[in-house]
């Protein structure tokens, strides 16, 4: 309401009398460093949460609206069936960015290895992928849902911010959505070259039981206890 508004700006002018004029000293300033140490995370459980993840873009490939369909028939089809069906994980899921990253991710794990191989099967299962009409036509709504979802105005304007700030325009979403309903199985066949890329990066990150990380103590650069004690 107009009071609240007045009251707002009564509290920023006391706020911004607060802030220093003084420019940032140049030995302030951080710089993140991004390395990938591949890091295996040890605490007191039977399960593990493995993420593999990487990039595509920097090796070249385009980033296809197919991705959004990719996603879902990954959630309810290869993953889901592998990782959480076969392999009695609760939970697994992917994403797969218009910046070329991507993840897979599995939760409360019994496995770890065979985990690992399932992703790195995923490009062959990809490569294979068919389907009839009616099974494209289900993943494509789904892909739609997760894309068109009623938003509440701060939900709408926290989407303007974020594609304003990652250069998306008007024009890039609707060629997304173009070809998520367009797409077809031999559109998502050709994504293989591109997980086949972000599995080469060999990122991995895995948090689980001393037991399981030990086996595969040779996938990681490094492994630590997630908590340390005062002993530690």
């Amino acid at each position: 309401e107009r009071e609240d508004l007045n009251e707002l700006e009564q509290m920023l002018k006391g706020f911004l009398s607060k802030l220093s004029l003084n420019p940032a000293k140049e030995e302030a300033l951080y710089a993140p460093f991004l390395a990938k140490k591949n890091e295996a995370l040890i605490f007191a459980s039977q399960v593990q949460f493995v993420a593999q993840c990487g990039n595509f873009r920097r090796k070249g490939l385009p980033y296809t609206g197919a991705f959004k369909v990719l996603k879902v028939l990954m959630g309810y089809d290869y993953l889901w069936n592998q990782v959480r069906v076969k392999g009695g994980a609760y939970g697994c899921m992917c994403g797969f960015r218009r910046n070329g990253d991507c993840f897979f991710v599995s939760y409360r794990d019994p496995h770890l290895k065979e985990t690992i191989e399932v992703y790195e099967r995923a490009p062959e299962f990809i490569r294979n992928f068919d389907a009839d009409e009616r099974t494209m036509t289900k993943y494509v709504i789904g892909a739609v849902g997760d894309m068109d979802v009623p938003m509440s105005p701060k939900q709408r304007a926290v989407y303007s911010m974020a594609a304003y700030l990652s250069r998306v325009s008007y024009e890039m979403m609707q060629q997304e959505r173009d070809e998520v309903l367009s797409a077809k199985p031999e559109d998502i066949r050709v994504l293989g070259d591109q997980i086949e890329a972000v599995l080469s990066d060999q990122c991995l990150c895995v948090v689980g039981g001393e037991g399981k990380i030990r086996e595969e103590q040779e996938r990681f650069g490094a492994v630590d206890y997630l908590i340390h004690t005062k002993e530690d």
